[in-house]
């Protein structure tokens, strides 16, 4: 099946359109992605950094600080030199690598936006108590399903990215831990970091390619007018007869083909008149060619004009012969049209004295139709047209002749 020039237009458009916004959306991707990976570098960097931290610390086997106010003994360290008192009286008590970790983090989440927190899925201090997605993070480190576990979502309102590094047990946190059943290697939680992200602006992106979407279809639709509006042009002028303008001989055999298949498809009665010019050479070689040219062109019109209702066409077939297609059309209509058009052409009054029949251009006509019981094809519609012609011009010429009556 042929698509109009006109739906090639609309699918090019759409594939523009379709186009644009795949070109959007993967941008629009790729920009989330390269904001992702910041920010995963990020929060490596930060976890790194308490991580090494309590390296450490733990190298130390621990530090001592001094207590006051706002150092009190971790009462979750349960160790016999966990307090001890210096020389001078000055009363230490021993900070492990989780106890710094707490300390440290609650400076960062009071002094910054930067929030770490130590979790475990046992934890010894309820302020350790895993949050949700810190749960499913440390379900994923003991199945070995990942190393690090991440994620976007809120806090306080504002958008926020979340990263976790799991805390892998060593001799210094077995002190603690051992108890628990944790043995030196194993995943006894995760240190988790979260920091809140600006929504990076897309505005300038949408509208660039908006731009680019109106532009595009306002080119192509432009340029697609204008072909098709030359393709319809160009298929025009392959239809039309150059000299007379009315329709030309392979149009002719397109529109038969079509109306006699519609004739069958419909049972319906379809009628051809063949029509030619009376003494048309003579004419040529009394007037000259330019006059023939002239007079075609007449003849050609008065035939179109004859011919009244939009799905009659008229045709020219070759030289001085016309062709006239009426569809549904008994021969009692037929004869009526052919009538008319001998009239019209009469009526012209275009001087002919070279004629045998008359002073002025004439025409003889042949007259056939298809009906349910008569002519099988086509082919044979405009033989008998043709035959009906040929008897119109052995017994006087300016006449019309039915097949019928042969």
């Amino acid at each position: 099946m042929k698509l109009e020039p006109r739906r090639y237009i609309v699918i090019v458009v759409l594939l523009w359109i379709v186009s644009i916004f795949a070109s959007l959306s993967w941008n629009l991707f790729q920009i989330k992605e390269s904001a992702e990976i910041e920010h995963l570098k990020t929060a490596k960097a930060f976890v790194q950094q308490v991580l090494i931290t309590r390296a450490w610390n733990a190298s130390h086997a621990g530090i001592y600080l001094r207590i006051s106010d706002t150092l009190q003994p971790n009462p979750f360290l349960q160790v016999s030199n966990r307090d001890i008192e210096a020389t001078n009286g000055l009363q230490l008590t021993l900070v492990n690598p989780a106890f710094m970790t707490r300390m440290i983090s609650e400076i960062a989440n009071k002094q910054g936006d930067v929030k770490f927190h130590m979790t475990s899925l046992k934890p010894i201090n309820p302020q350790n108590k895993p949050s949700a997605w810190e749960r499913v993070g440390l379900l994923a480190f003991e199945n070995n399903q990942t190393q690090a576990y991440y994620n976007t979502g809120k806090e306080n309102g504002a958008k926020s990215f979340s990263y976790m590094a799991p805390l892998v047990t060593n001799k210094s946190c077995l002190q603690c831990h051992a108890k628990q059943g944790y043995k030196e290697g194993e995943i006894r939680g995760g240190v988790s970091v979260s920091f809140p992200i600006t929504q990076k602006k897309n505005g300038a992106l949408i509208a660039s390619h908006f731009f680019m979407l109106c532009t595009g279809v306002l080119v192509l639709a432009g340029f697609g007018n204008r072909i098709v509006n030359l393709t319809e042009a160009l298929k025009k002028q392959s239809n039309i007869d150059g000299l007379t303008q009315i329709a030309n001989r392979r149009f002719f055999d397109e529109t038969l083909h079509r109306e006699w298949l519609r004739s069958r498809r419909l049972r319906s009665p379809l009628s051809l008149i063949m029509c030619d010019i009376d003494y048309f050479k003579l004419y040529n070689d009394t007037y000259g060619h330019q006059s023939g040219d002239r007079c075609l062109k007449k003849v050609a019109q008065a035939l179109q004009d004859a011919a009244k209702r939009p799905e009659d066409l008229v045709a020219r077939y070759g030289g001085e012969e016309f062709v006239i297609i009426l569809p549904e059309t008994p021969s009692e209509g037929a004869t009526v049209v052919a009538e008319q058009v001998r009239e019209a052409v009469e009526s012209l009054k275009i001087k002919h004295s070279s004629s045998g029949i008359a002073e002025y251009v004439t025409i003889s006509l042949g007259i056939a139709t298809r009906t349910l019981t008569q002519v099988s094809a086509e082919n044979e519609l405009i033989e008998s047209a043709d035959k009906a012609l040929y008897t119109s011009k052995e017994i006087g010429r300016n006449i019309f002749t039915h097949a019928d009556d042969i």
